[in-house]
């Protein structure tokens, strides 16, 4: 039993302490950024030195033992590093990546500071970095510093996709009433949504939403069962960090966070333990929007008159007429939704001449396979089988109610998180597109918790099913492993390539002028210009940029310095 104990203590401090250094690390660098402190080697370091502190006192009375204290410290340690090390070696492929998310990854590390200056328009996409929350690049950004290597700033997908698991295992060990496979196994589920795998190795920023509503949901949990300091740090530390993550993180945590306090206020009223969660949230929230978030939500406030600037506001931008899937034009939110969910899997929009497919629920072609590993699958973006595992899900919770019949009470909080997911999709207009409602794949997982821990052995067979189709959908998504392993190499043999010529390549970088990045680190001579009507054009692979491979000495020129 001390055992049992003490496993779930170490997953639960490790966890916490993964997401807490994050949430460290973005204070730490915001601090320096209003006292006029550049991005430096120091900062990360800094951090994680800062999070052990605060977890010894804050989280004594929790781990107890000094042996709990180091254990989690060394396991958060050696996430961190593996982390870095995996994230260092592929390239990111991802189009907004290579457009602004690497580019503004790039700019603060080199001496940008965000809340007091705005990026020349010079700046590629700079309307979008100056303006957009800064949540994930500012942590990316002390990592990069400490390796001088953009790639390493990815490591943040993987060290919350850790922390996630270590604390959603914790919680349903500490339930003791699921076998440990099968809680490892509803762990590895609930952490391998497929917009967060499909973005582990890019610096896109949905992925780690969908990990943080997770761990926010854990936490929650956590906070009910034992109000402690650390736990209630760990709730803020979430707050932090998703608030400034994109503008939806922002909705997305308010509401979750309301809602999580209607539930301690109306439902499972406890008034110590509501106080402290209120105030937890309170200034959690206060922090994340008016010092972390001071850019961009203040700055946007008071320059354009609304935060979520420019998507909103004044001379707002348009930037889903170019993303929409053809035949979706003039439908209602509720309609794309459902043709999105019951469509194969492909990424239909505006230019690429594919056209979305209804297709029968638990069936798919071997287009639905290729395009269940891409970065933003706009159509039936979560997967090949998840029209089905929705009905499946449907069907259970159907049951569930039936068979508990007047006893449904029992269940009502797991009914009461599937209302809240179910309302942040409704909220969203466009939540046909898997990368902006990553939440919905909690929904059966959820429902599949439900029957594991209110029916026994009923319906056995439906959730076999289950846990088979779920099983096999995340097994495409992870595909993204071999794809991301096989461009890597291509890529670096084509910087190879270039390197090898010990000349100045001719480059045109359109919309991906972040590979720069990448030819200076690969010490790579290159300048920047017009290849439209170049001959011997070839395209960098995964990428928008351009280059012609110099044939002899008339191609020498002086590289361009930026």
């Amino acid at each position: 039993m001390q055992m049992g104990e003490n496993k779930v203590k170490l997953l639960l401090s490790t966890g916490g302490l993964l997401v807490i250094t994050i949430a460290m690390t973005l204070l730490v660098l915001t601090a320096g950024f209003f006292a006029g402190i550049n991005v430096s080697k120091w900062q990360f370091p800094l951090s994680f030195l800062l999070t052990a502190v605060v977890y010894f006192y804050a989280g004594k009375s929790y781990y107890q033992t000094v042996s709990i204290y180091f254990q989690s410290l060394l396991s958060g340690i050696i996430v961190i590093a593996v982390s870095m090390i995996i994230a260092v070696n592929f390239y990111d492929v991802s189009y907004d990546g290579q457009s602004y998310h690497m580019e503004e990854i790039y700019q603060l590390k080199n001496g940008w500071n965000p809340t007091r200056e705005l990026l020349p328009p010079s700046v590629n996409m700079a309307l979008y970095i100056n303006h957009y929350s800064k949540g994930v690049e500012i942590p990316q950004s002390a990592l990069y510093s400490l390796t001088n290597r953009i790639e390493t700033g990815k490591a943040t997908n993987f060290i919350l996709l850790a922390a996630a698991f270590c604390l959603t295992l914790s919680l349903l060990l500490n339930f003791s009433i699921l076998s440990t496979s099968k809680s490892v196994l509803l762990s590895f589920l609930s952490v391998l949504n497929p917009v967060a795998v499909n973005q582990l190795f890019s610096t896109y920023v949905d992925g780690q939403i969908a990990i943080l509503l997770l761990c926010f949901f854990v936490t929650a949990i956590w906070v009910i069962r034992d109000a402690s300091y650390f736990n209630l740090l760990l709730l803020a530390s979430i707050v932090i960090i998703t608030a400034n993550i994109k503008f939806t993180g922002l909705v997305y945590i308010v509401l979750f966070a309301v809602a999580f306090l209607a539930w301690l206020l109306f439902v499972n009223y406890n008034k110590v333990i509501f106080q402290k969660a209120f105030y937890a949230i309170l200034i959690s929230g206060f922090v994340a929007v008016f010092v972390v978030g001071y850019n961009p939500y203040v700055k946007n406030t008071i320059s354009f008159h609304h935060p979520f600037y420019p998507l909103m506001g004044e001379n707002k931008v348009d930037i889903m007429g170019h993303n929409l899937p053809s035949g979706f034009e003039g439908r209602n939110g509720v309609s794309k939704f459902f043709i999105s969910l019951f469509a194969h899997t492909d990424n239909v929009m505006v230019g690429n001449q594919k056209q979305i497919e209804l297709k029968v629920p638990f069936t798919f072609n071997k287009n639905d396979i290729v395009s269940s590993y891409a970065i933003d699958t706009r159509i039936a973006g979560f997967g090949a089988l998840f029209s089905g595992i929705m009905l499946l899900s449907v069907l259970l919770l159907v049951l569930l109610l039936k068979k508990t019949g007047s006893q449904w009470k029992t269940m009502k909080s797991g009914i009461y998180a599937l209302g809240i997911i179910i309302l942040s999709v409704i909220l969203l207009p466009e939540s046909w597109w898997a990368r902006y409602v990553p939440q919905l794949w909690y929904f059966p997982l959820i429902i599949l918790l439900m029957t594991e821990l209110y029916i026994k052995e009923k319906i056995k067979f439906l959730k076999i099913l289950m846990y088979l189709c779920l099983l096999v959908n995340v097994s495409f998504t992870l595909l993204v492993f071999r794809y991301n392993f096989a461009m890597t190499r291509l890529i670096d043999t084509q910087m190879q390539q270039m390197k090898e010529t010990g000349q100045t390549i001719s480059v045109q970088w359109n919309s991906a002028e972040a590979n720069r990045i990448r030819f200076q680190e690969n010490q790579i001579r290159y300048t920047s210009r017009d290849l439209e009507k170049a001959p011997n054009t070839e395209k960098i692979i995964c990428s928008e940029a351009s280059f012609v491979m110099p044939s002899g000495p008339a191609d020498l020129q002086k590289p361009t310095q930026k």
